[in-house]
């Protein structure tokens, strides 16, 4: 049922002027208008009136009735015809008049009030005024006050239901009862609860009114005042949790501002109390304070605050957050990050982050390292730019900064690696450019190595013989290819303490390579590849190696032995090193040519479940040449003798340590090398869908080896071999390397220029043999062994999955077996068996690596967690790897935790509330990685 007020009303009018036309009316009870008489009634009152548009009768004074002019009811428009000379300058409006029609409805019915100018409307009813809408199970409006009043109506089993629902725009809240004003815009409503964003207020009595826009682009505001009020971001009908305060003003999408007020847990009072409190509920982006997200305490920093700052959005695509992490002792620390998007452009964040720990040693002495961290990841969208890329990572820590810092998985990590490049090419041309930064680090040592620019120019695969407009067959010589690369380094290498020194500047290598590649390629037999090629390299540095013995370089110690003294010399001398500064080049050449084919092997089977066999075998035959670059005249290498006696000390490459290496000190090469590839499938039959399905039984069998005709000895390479495999499903890699060496040895296992085959009518002598078993365990790998389920495959995590991973959480699945409480568990195991020949003949077998590793989460309920963030043991070297473990609980809108690594001697526990404008609620417990004796 749904209408508009003022239609309602001229149809209950015209029925009573159609009952009056049936009696005729007493003289004394018309009323002779001088005029046209015009009755404004409008929205919230009466309905306007025009002039008669019937002609009167001869004799007779116009009038408004256009029924009979003795009638008592006011005038209403005539359908038949319309009088154009109406002046409706002349029409007056009454000041309580709205500006638009009120729009109402209802389910059940409704009920006009004429006497008291009410309408009643029940059962879903809902009024309409602009931009407002009033929803409850009973409204009442008043039409000539413009006042509405709206209440819930107790349902079939007595409880209340139908509760109003105001909505202004974008704000909205439910109550017990309303009372607005359409006029003044004010209104008063009863045990109302309101939301601003996560935070919900419930106040037993409160006053909002509109405020009015600055400008018009702006909205108006409903701006409450509330009384006995409780403010929290429990979603609960009796919040678990808030702080109550006897005034509040909320300001919609910017603030809350309460009075006195404490803290109330379960409905029970707190001795936290606050003088008053501003709460900023902004939409948006909003420069504002960051509360500490941990209260800490350390007896070796005291009392802290972590993840106390500043919030800065620097445009629309652009934000930094400051924060620090503040103790009494002394500890401080500080952290810059900044997250940027601009879509279809780029994406990225940094982190700068800056720290000073406390440590107090058992002798109290106190000293407080430094360290530092730079983090910076940028990636480009593909659809930026179509011949320019710039995007990468950088990591670079100083004074082991993740492991003072940072107390999760991330302390495992011991090599840290940056690499970000800017590359262009051209669309017209085959040229390539790229310019890199690149960085490794070994927070274990301190080590550092860091690429600083590297540059590098190439092209693409060139025809320099190919014919423009060809005729006929292509000629061999038409498909050689060229290409040439350059490429210039820069390179600083220190300990992470020395990093950003003038050392460390001075002590910077440089180097240019040059390299030209010319080859080939086309069938020869009709089933062999020919591939032919000739490289050239050229390397240039600016400084170089040289060594020199210094016999004065002496080196004794005293003895005293009975009032004595003797002298022990245990050196006649030393080698000193030294670089020297100067244009130094060298250049290598090498040429090769290969040829290989592939052979097919099958076997098929008629019935059974083995329905085929297949062997492909890819062997590869190359003879390569290598010039001798040990020769004096080249002063490549360079010896080391004494003076005195000429005994050479050392043989060494000037360029050794450079950054693109040395020139090969093996001498000249003449060799011929052998290559075969195998791979071996199968195929069976699968009742699942009745086809053939195929199984890869190895991805790879290797053989290798080569014979060098320009050796004087030990032409022969050892033969090595080499496979990988797959098994249950590709839960487990197994991957197997052997060593042949066709050569015998002597005594202290050096090889000898003998064969095997002279000494003792074998072939090859076994020399070693490795394999390394890596399997990695899910539930659905579990599933697709077991019963033959396929493994779910995860493209893409949404921001919030993405944080719980982060966190140590995990997404919450149904339980439907018993597996899949462990649906976030992941089991790896890792181990190596190494097989040596011994001098004497006898072979030994060990183990060198085996160790297993637990991650993941189980959900023992529904509210209840226990996270294994990693657990594992290692068998070889008897000992537990960096355990840490925990558990969570969910308690609606609160959640306690805790987390315990026991290798470092930290834990932590907490009861907080979840993530949200009130976050800052938490109780932490904690031990801290300075409080842990020996954690660095």
């Amino acid at each position: 049922m749904k209408t508009k007020l003022p239609i309602i009303i001229l149809f209950l009018s015209l029925a009573y002027s159609s009952l009056q036309a049936q009696e005729p009316a007493s003289p004394q009870d018309s009323i002779p208008p001088a005029a046209p008489k015009v009755d404004t009634l409008f929205a919230g009152g009466l309905l306007p009136a025009v002039v008669d548009t019937l002609p009167p009768e001869e004799g007779e004074e116009p009038v408004a009735d256009s029924l009979r002019k003795d009638t008592m009811l006011p005038t209403f428009l005539d359908t038949l015809a319309v009088n154009t000379s109406l002046d409706m300058s002349s029409i007056i409006l009454s000041k309580d008049s709205l500006d638009a029609p009120v729009d109402y409805s209802a389910v059940d019915s409704m009920i006009y009030d004429l006497a008291n100018e009410q309408v009643h409307l029940y059962g879903q009813a809902q009024v309409n005024y602009t931009n407002i809408s009033l929803k409850a199970a009973h409204i009442i409006f008043n039409w000539k006050t413009n006042i509405v009043t709206a209440e819930g109506m107790p349902d079939s089993l007595g409880r209340q239901a139908g509760l109003p629902e105001f909505a202004d725009g974008g704000q909205s809240f439910t109550a017990d009862s309303i009372r607005y004003n359409f006029n003044s815009k004010r209104g008063v409503v009863y045990e109302v609860v309101t939301q601003q964003e996560d935070v919900i207020v419930r106040g037993s009595r409160s006053k909002f009114l509109a405020q009015e826009p600055a400008d018009s682009t702006g909205e108006a505001q409903n701006i409450v005042y509330s009384s006995d009020a409780i403010f929290t971001t429990c979603t609960h009908e009796e919040p678990h949790f808030g702080i109550r305060s006897r005034k509040q003003k909320v300001v919609p999408n910017k603030l809350v501002v309460v009075g006195p007020s404490n803290l109330e847990i379960m409905n029970v009072p707190t001795p936290v109390w606050l003088p008053f409190g501003f709460f900023p509920i902004s939409q948006g982006r909003q420069t504002g304070l960051l509360f500490p997200r941990d209260y800490q305490f350390s007896p070796q920093w005291g009392f802290g605050l972590e993840g106390i700052g500043w919030y800065f959005p620097l445009g629309d695509h652009f934000n930094l957050s400051l924060t620090s992490r503040v103790y009494l002792k002394g500890t401080f620390g500080v952290d810059a990050i900044s997250q940027y998007n601009k879509r279809y452009k780029y994406n990225g964040n940094f982190k700068l982050g800056y720290d000073i720990r406390r440590n107090e040693d058992d002798e109290g002495v106190i000293t407080r390292p430094r360290s530092f961290i730079f983090q910076w990841n940028h990636q480009q969208d593909r659809s930026a730019h179509p011949t320019i890329n710039f995007g990468g990572s950088i990591n670079i820590q100083t004074n082991n900064y993740q492991q003072r810092v940072f107390n999760d998985q991330r302390v495992q990590n011991n090599q840290l690696r940056s690499n970000l490049t800017f590359s262009k090419t051209w669309r017209d041309k085959p040229l390539n450019f790229a310019a890199s930064f690149n960085h490794s680090q070994n927070s274990n040592t301190g080590a550092v190595s860091v690429s600083f620019p590297n540059l590098q120019f190439q092209t693409q695969a060139l025809n320099p013989f190919k014919r423009k407009n060809r005729a006929g067959p292509e000629k061999w010589y038409e498909a050689i290819t060229l290409r040439y690369n350059a490429e210039a380094r820069n390179r600083f290498e220190a300990v992470d303490s020395t990093l950003f020194t003038q050392e460390t500047l001075d002590n910077a290598q440089f180097g240019v390579q040059q390299r030209v590649n010319a080859g080939t390629s086309f069938k020869v037999l009709r089933y062999f590849n020919l591939n032919p090629s000739v490289n050239y390299d050229e390397v240039w540095y600016l400084r170089t190696l040289r060594r020199d013995f210094d016999p004065s370089a002496l080196r004794v110690d005293t003895l005293v032995d009975g009032g004595k003294v003797t002298f022990d010399t245990l050196s006649y001398g030393e080698v000193v090193e030294r670089q020297v500064s100067g244009f130094e080049a060298y250049r290598q050449f090498n040429a090769s040519i290969s040829l290989n084919t592939q052979i097919f092997g099958t076997v098929r089977f008629g019935n059974g479940k083995l329905r085929g066999l297949r062997h492909v075998m890819k062997p590869s035959l190359s003879f390569g040449y290598t010039p001798d670059y040990t020769r004096e005249e080249l002063g490549y290498f360079r010896e080391v003798r004494d003076p005195n006696t000429l005994d050479m000390f050392d043989r060494y490459s000037i360029f050794q340590g450079g950054i693109f290496g040395a020139p090969s000190a093996s001498g000249e090469q003449m060799a011929l090398s052998y290559s075969i590839n195998n791979i071996f499938e199968a195929k069976y039959f699968s009742k699942k869908d009745s086809t053939e399905e195929k199984l890869k039984l190895f991805d790879n069998i290797i053989v290798s080896g080569n014979y060098n005709f320009a050796a004087d000895s030990l032409q022969w390479s050892p033969v090595n071999l080499s496979g990988t495999t797959r098994m249950f499903k590709g839960m487990t890699t197994v991957g197997v390397r052997a060593t042949f060496d066709p050569y015998n040895t002597d005594a202290n296992g050096r090889r000898i220029d003998e064969l095997r085959w002279k000494a003792d009518q074998k072939l090859l002598r076994f020399d070693g043999a490795s394999a390394r078993f890596n399997t990695n365990i899910t539930v659905g790998k579990i599933r697709a062994l077991l019963f033959g389920e396929e493994e779910e495959l995860v493209t893409e995590t949404t921001a919030e999955e993405a944080r719980e991973r982060q966190d140590g959480r995990r997404e919450r699945v149904e339980e439907t077996d018993f597996l899949s409480l462990f649906e976030n568990f992941r089991i790896s195991h890792n181990m190596a068996l190494e097989w040596d020949a011994l001098a004497d003949g006898r072979d030994t077998l060990f183990i060198s690596t085996n160790a297993i590793n637990f991650n993941g989460s189980v959900q023992l309920t529904p509210n209840w967690f226990i996270n294994i963030g990693s657990f594992g043991y290692d068998f070889v070297r008897k000992g537990i790897t960096y355990p840490s473990l925990g558990f969570t609980r969910d308690l609606h809108c609160w959640e306690a935790g805790a987390s315990w690594q026991p290798q470092r001697g930290t834990y932590s526990f907490y009861i907080r509330v979840k993530p949200g404008s009130l976050d800052f609620l938490n109780i932490p417990y904690n031990r801290t990685n300075g409080d842990a004796r020996g954690a660095f």
